[in-house]
């Protein structure tokens, strides 16, 4: 306990045990995990509903699901989609196309 817990008298305050615990984004998005990775869009993607500024939060080690938002690696390029199982049938190491990583979380700043 932190000394700021205890009144003058050394007792505990009453008010302890309401305390929240202080909010880490690190914590709550994992992003100090070393699967994870954040991005920045780059122009608008309107099918998508992204726009250039949002940020990313992508996790290698996950396994992407249908239709689940994903980053790609398409001839060489990122490319962000929905995934589909006919993506993780087709991957092709000659060729480099491959599933990056999982979206888990969308940043966006309001300015």
């Amino acid at each position: 306990m932190r000394n700021s817990d205890y009144d003058i008298t050394g007792f505990e305050s009453p008010c302890t045990e309401f305390r929240e615990k202080n909010l880490s984004l690190d914590e709550r998005y994992q992003i100090d995990r070393p699967q994870t990775f954040i991005v920045e869009i780059k122009g608008d993607s309107h099918k998508l509903g992204l726009k250039s500024g949002d940020k990313l939060i992508l996790n290698r080690s996950l396994i992407p699901h249908e239709d689940q938002l994903v980053l790609l690696v398409i001839k060489n390029e990122f490319k962000l989609g929905a995934f589909s199982t006919a993506q993780l049938k087709d991957q092709d190491p000659e060729t480099g196309d491959f599933v990056w990583g999982v979206v888990t979380t969308l940043l966006r700043e309001l300015k």
